[in-house]
């Protein structure tokens, strides 16, 4: 089974995690013993394995950038197409995202135009769904910045104005990435994930539960 990370905290019941480093972490009160932990490892065994395999299909782009190879966008697949070309372009045609430059192998190229026409979407989509929320919320709206995050899919400080969101969220599906923005915000409220968190989240998303499962497991709408 994958390595855990025991963590021993001042908490009453123990919380188990899947990071999307793939690291997995299992906090537990202070007090806890050596059965009661692997009673717990054992009994999520295959919950687990799941999230693990999940975050390993979904979180990383190809490899090698190939033609053929998947390429994920807003919740859905799209099959990657690079064209040999005297003029550099990125564009979805049909159920293709076609990467055309001049040199078909070069990786890093390849890697660069796609990165930049991941952030060139996310910006824009991301920022519409946080002015929507911030509106519903009757908060002001945050800055956002966009970036490659290893744990976490976003951010925030109260005390500042900013809210970090990951450039890969961008191949989740908008539901869940307008879960991961309300989370945010709501962050800026309540600090921590409490009763008053998680009361606020269902009021303005009761389905917040299965946008979040959309999120871990990389469906799709």
């Amino acid at each position: 089974m994958q390595k855990v990370k025991i963590v021993y905290k001042d908490i009453k019941n123990m919380i188990l995690k899947v990071k999307p480093s793939l690291e997995v972490v299992l906090s537990v009160p202070k007090d806890a013993s050596a059965k009661e932990i692997e009673y717990v490892l054992s009994k999520r065994k295959a919950w687990i394995e799941q999230r693990v395999q999940g975050f390993k299909k979904h979180i990383a782009l190809p490899k090698e950038l190939r033609s053929g190879e998947d390429i994920h966008y807003l919740g859905k697949r799209y099959r990657l197409k690079v064209v040999a070309s005297d003029s550099e372009s990125m564009g979805l045609r049909g159920g293709f995202l076609e990467v055309r430059l001049r040199d078909s192998k070069d990786f890093t190229r390849k890697q660069e135009l796609i990165k930049a026409w991941y952030h060139k979407r996310a910006k824009r989509c991301f920022e519409e769904i946080l002015e929507k929320y911030s509106s519903l919320l009757g908060c002001q709206t945050q800055k956002l910045r966009i970036k490659e995050m290893k744990t976490r899919w976003g951010s925030c400080n109260p005390k500042t104005p900013y809210i970090n969101l990951n450039l890969k969220l961008i191949e989740k599906s908008k539901r869940a990435i307008e879960y991961v923005i309300l989370h945010e915000l709501i962050h800026l409220k309540y600090p921590y994930h409490n009763r008053e968190f998680y009361d606020y989240l269902g009021l303005y998303m009761p389905d917040w539960r299965e946008r979040k499962l959309r999120l871990l497991e990389g469906m799709q709408d």
